[in-house]
């Protein structure tokens, strides 16, 4: 089956809204997934742990500092296994 193409001209101005949309809405799709991709790890950076928290870096800081959330230190890099995340959770329960 032989496939056929067209084109449509549009106006400037509708051509660079439909361009920015289109922009838009594949971006939020590339966003997601490597939230997505990150979430399934079992082993996070600090930056990807507080995604998974759905908190700021200086709030994990404290909770590594004051609430005694293991950190796995390796050189510069620091590391928090997914179980430690949940562990901790699920001890700060109300």
């Amino acid at each position: 089956m032989e496939q056929q193409s067209f084109q449509v001209l549009l106006p400037p101005d509708l051509d660079l809204e439909l361009r920015r949309y289109f922009y838009t809405v594949a971006k939020e799709a590339v966003d997601q997934v490597r939230i997505e991709t990150s979430l399934n790890k079992e082993i996070f950076r600090l930056g990807e742990a507080c995604e998974y928290l759905s908190c700021s870096r200086s709030t994990l800081k404290k909770f590594i500092r004051e609430k005694g959330l293991k950190v796995s230190v390796i050189g510069d890099c620091q590391f928090i296994r997914k179980e430690e995340l949940t562990r901790f959770i699920k001890e700060h329960e109300v």
